[in-house]
């Protein structure tokens, strides 16, 4: 499989999973609408929602949504070796110490080891580093082969150098043939030099090519880290949602409870019981949702990070987002950077792939200015979400508190019976709606930084 191919899927995979929150299909009839976390609703004409007088409906009846996902290929026989696996068996990988191998080998994903675990044991890019390691290897042995001729004929040649040296030193001729023969020897020892020294600089290449080899693999490894980097902001966006969903289902079943009691003692209706059960059900049906989006992209992102795909991971909380990322920087040499690095005008200003002609030197001067342009304009992209993302978390911050202030004033006011249930109902749902958004802003802001922070490093999409 191309590892483009695999780019692509992986993040299909993370686009599937985060779907389950935010694109749930309405369960009843058309007139039902889902909202973003799930509930259902009746959109009303003034553009209200009406989460009471949902139609009935069985839950047994409903389709189940499940979300897509693609794993890495290989076999899974380069993630034998990774996290959570006997040191003594397997060695400290070159390049850890063992104070940080013993940090990364448990079962808990932490955001700062995202990296050293895709370098480390990302099947796919441990097979292409491993491939060029090994093409190295049979290059060093090839080169020690050719290296031992050559110096039996650089032998020769000092031999037959010495040997003109010595004749020409005992003749003291100074004729033409003399001179010519003077040049002649400055060519030859000119050529042994000339040897000596492409010997010396191949097995430079070959024997301190480690670094050349990463350098070599960077984009690869650059854009396995911001793949799986993406996983787990999405992994947390939907546990985050989750976490909301269940309180949802608490407050419905609460809803349901009261409202059955009150139909028992002949205070309420048949219908409204029914649209408190449906809220209820439908509730329960989106984290059962969610639940199994959570399972399918756990099981994803280990693999991703070299575990065995049926281990047992927990991936810990983000650090708050950077939010004082974008002060200080500038913007221009910023965008310059991003836009001379990326993959894609480093490709199109390569002459190589036009053919060397004055017409291939057009197309590629073309071809090179449409590059840069498509990346200028992706870079303006980025940087305009990551400033949007900014003032939403600023602003989300600030809304969630009014919510939590207005919440808590409804239920004093219900309790003394001052208000009625749909407006606490009401009040109570939109806490629950800014506490997600809240968490939600500061991940997609996680993911907004991470993006600018790649495209500086040459991974962004211009297309």
């Amino acid at each position: 499989m191309r590892r483009t191919d695999i780019y692509k899927k992986s993040i299909c995979a993370a686009a599937s999973a985060f779907a389950v929150m935010i694109s749930l299909q309405s369960l009843a009839a058309p007139a039902v609408e889902v909202d973003e976390f799930g509930a259902a609703y009746i959109l009303n004409e003034d553009g209200s929602r009406n989460y009471n007088d949902v139609p009935p409906m069985d839950i047994r009846d409903a389709g189940t949504t499940q979300p897509n996902v693609i794993y890495d290929t290989n076999n899974y026989d380069l993630g034998l070796d990774g996290p959570t696996k006997d040191p003594a068996l397997i060695g400290v990988p070159a390049g850890l110490t063992a104070e940080r191998y013993a940090q990364l080998n448990d079962s808990v994903i932490e955001w700062d080891e995202v990296e050293d675990l895709v370098v480390n044991w990302n099947p796919t890019y441990v097979k292409y580093f491993n491939q060029a390691n090994s093409s190295l290897t049979e290059m060093r042995g090839a080169y020690e082969e050719f290296n031992s001729q050559m110096k039996e004929q650089i032998s020769s040649i000092d031999e037959n150098i010495a040997l003109i040296r010595n004749a020409r030193s005992l003749s003291g001729d100074s004729s033409a043939g003399a001179a010519a023969l003077d040049s002649q020897l400055s060519i030859a020892i000119d050529g042994r030099e000339n040897i000596l020294g492409q010997l010396s600089s191949t097995k430079r290449s070959l024997y301190y090519s480690g670094a050349t080899v990463q350098n070599a693999l960077r984009p690869v490894r650059n854009q396995m880290i911001s793949v799986v980097e993406s996983l787990v902001i999405s992994y947390k966006t939907l546990e985050a949602n989750r976490s909301m969903v269940a309180e949802q289902v608490k407050l419905y079943e609460e809803l349901y409870n009261m409202q059955a009691a009150m139909q028992n003692q002949g205070l309420g209706t048949a219908a409204a019981t029914q649209s408190y059960f449906n809220q209820m059900n439908t509730a329960v049906k989106t984290l059962a949702d969610i639940d199994s989006g959570l399972v399918q992209l756990k099981k994803n992102i280990a693999i991703q990070c070299g575990y065995d795909p049926a281990a047992e991971i927990t991936i810990a909380d983000l650090p708050a987002p950077d939010v004082h990322y974008l002060e200080g920087r500038d913007y221009a040499a910023d965008k310059t950077q991003a836009v001379e690095g990326n993959q894609t005008v480093i490709s199109a200003g390569k002459l190589s792939s036009y053919g060397y002609s004055s017409t291939g030197m057009e197309l590629r001067q073309m071809g090179e200015n449409e590059a840069r342009g498509k990346a200028g304009a992706a870079f303006d992209t980025l940087h305009n979400e990551l400033e949007k993302q900014l003032i939403l978390t600023e602003s989300s911050a600030a809304s969630l508190k009014k919510a939590e202030l207005t919440a808590n004033s409804a239920k004093a006011k219900y309790d003394m019976g001052m208000v009625g249930r749909a407006e606490y109902e009401g009040l109570r749902m939109q806490q629950i709606s800014y506490q997600a958004a809240a968490r939600i802003n500061d991940l997609n802001l996680h993911q907004a930084v991470r993006n600018y922070h790649w495209a500086l490093l040459g991974v962004m999409s211009v297309e």
